[in-house]
């Protein structure tokens, strides 16, 4: 279980974090925590979140979790439990309103066009990561990190959680250069073969690692090779 809310940094709380970084770049859990805004008797509201999602299989799991189930096995009590319900029933009423088709990726410029309007006139470097399914099939779209203008560090914990918790097989990071030069740098490729054997070690599928400008794109073949476009 995850370390009690007073001693994460402030900085670092979900609250904190999606005023700082936004809402899409929340986990699942830390969303979950804001939902239910308390916990429980010795558990912070991340910690009751984190136990939720472990305990019903995942978020499509508790989405599909009955209030009485809620309430009784998890003792977060009826109010909580009946927000929570309420909550995954907005979600699925605004999704029946979209119902989008499935945005399938097949190449590295697919990835490029699906990530370059988040980086539109940024000033820092960002990076995402695309959760894929097994037909490469976007899942979610999650931004991990905001860097300087010349620099953004990829943590490859921070993109096997994104993906795990999301439900992913498989993966593909974008990141923007603000200067308009696409090149990779050593730490960019160092950063690709860190994701590549990781995502192996873990059993997901690495596919692809972009770096996005405003008038192209680049993709990093590891080891040293290059395609852009």
């Amino acid at each position: 279980m995850s370390t009690p809310m007073a001693r994460i940094p402030a900085r670092d709380r979900p609250r904190e974090r999606l005023d700082r970084l936004g809402a899409a770049a929340l986990t699942d859990a830390e969303i979950l925590a804001l939902i239910l805004r308390s916990g429980g008797p010795g558990v912070s509201a991340l910690q009751l979140a984190e136990s939720l999602i472990a305990e019903e299989g995942g978020i499509t799991g508790l989405a599909k979790a009955a209030l009485n189930r809620l309430a009784g096995t998890h003792a977060m009590g009826t109010a909580k439990a009946s927000g929570l319900v309420a909550a995954f029933e907005l979600g699925r009423r605004a999704a029946a309103d979209s119902a989008p088709t499935p945005i399938a990726i097949r190449d590295s410029g697919d990835i490029a066009a699906i990530v370059k309007r988040e980086f539109t006139h940024g000033e820092r470097e960002i990076a995402l990561v695309l959760v894929l399914n097994t037909v490469n099939h976007v899942i979610k779209v999650q931004r991990l990190t905001v860097g300087t203008d010349t620099r953004c560090l990829v943590e490859t914990r921070d993109v096997l959680r994104a993906v795990l918790s999301a439900g992913g097989s498989a993966f593909a990071v974008a990141h923007n250069h603000p200067s308009g030069n696409p090149k990779p740098s050593s730490e960019d490729a160092a950063c690709t073969r860190d994701l590549q054997l990781a995502a192996a070690r873990v059993g997901l599928r690495f596919v692809d690692h972009v770096i996005v400008t405003e008038n192209g794109w680049c993709r990093i073949d590891p080891p040293n090779s290059m395609k852009a476009g």
